[in-house]
């Protein structure tokens, strides 16, 4: 498959050689999210479009900002793209939390729902931009060596693929598309756009990394990033864990 791809121009013969001369870490996924970057800017995609990577968006919540793997703005539409380097079985759906890459019966890993992840991802373009939800495709984009055995299937907004298959299902997603954007508003959105890559450094991306972080490890509070505290209940005298943001913020949860 990965010959096909290359053939086609979809993906690079050397494929970690940018990222060694611009100096990138050569981790799963930074490469991931590179070989989706060139499938998009090399592929046989039609049309004006201009591509980003490891994007910064603000937001409010648990960490100020939301970081979006690639995207991709279009005439269509605005592409956004998470990027998954998973092996072996995946199974999901739509409302679950968390989804599971199982390689055997001993062996499974789970991970937050991807569908949610890039929906927080949407919203918070959405916000910044102001622009409807008709506006953007999610995909999310598997690696060639897991099989989606049992995912959500793909609607017009959300779309799960593997990576070899990701520039024929986009290009399948422009030609359904019935919304597209003036030169002028194309160009409004890259600008705003651009200011956003300029202030995506390596030293916010890290910031934003130990936020999500301290996040995943339940030590700040998942809706607003406030410091988690433990709380006694009055009526029980029972000890639970809550946000120091209360009562601005109700975040609770039983334990840590």
């Amino acid at each position: 498959m990965g010959l096909i791809n290359v053939i086609k121009g979809e993906q690079p013969v050397f494929f970690p050689l940018k990222m060694l001369v611009e100096g990138e870490a050569l981790d799963k996924g930074n490469i991931g999210e590179y070989l989706i970057d060139y499938a998009l800017s090399h592929g046989s995609i039609a049309g004006e479009k201009k591509i980003y990577r490891n994007l910064l968006v603000p937001r409010r919540g648990a960490t100020d900002a939301s970081e979006v793997d690639v995207l991709m703005v279009h005439e269509r539409g605005i592409y956004v793209f998470e990027s998954k380097n998973y092996s072996g079985w995946i199974f999901g759906s739509a409302d679950q939390l968390r989804w599971t890459a199982s390689l055997n019966k001993a062996t499974k890993e789970r991970f937050y729902n991807p569908v949610r992840q890039n929906r927080g991802h949407v919203d918070a373009l959405a916000s910044v931009l102001g622009l409807p939800e008709e506006a953007f495709v999610s995909f999310i984009v598997f690696s060639e060596r897991c099989e989606l055995k049992a995912v959500p299937d793909d609607t017009e907004s959300v779309i799960i693929c593997r990576r070899h298959h990701l520039v024929r299902d986009v290009e399948r997603s422009l030609e359904r598309r019935e919304f597209s954007f003036d030169e002028k508003k194309l160009d409004g959105i890259c600008d705003m756009l651009d200011g956003l890559a300029k202030a995506s450094t390596a030293e916010a991306r890290n910031e934003h990394a130990a936020q999500a972080k301290a996040v995943a490890e339940g030590t700040v509070c998942p809706y607003c990033g406030s410091n988690l505290v433990e709380r006694r209940r009055k009526s029980d005298g029972n000890v639970f864990i809550g946000c120091s943001a209360f009562p601005k913020c109700r975040y609770t949860r039983s334990g840590w």
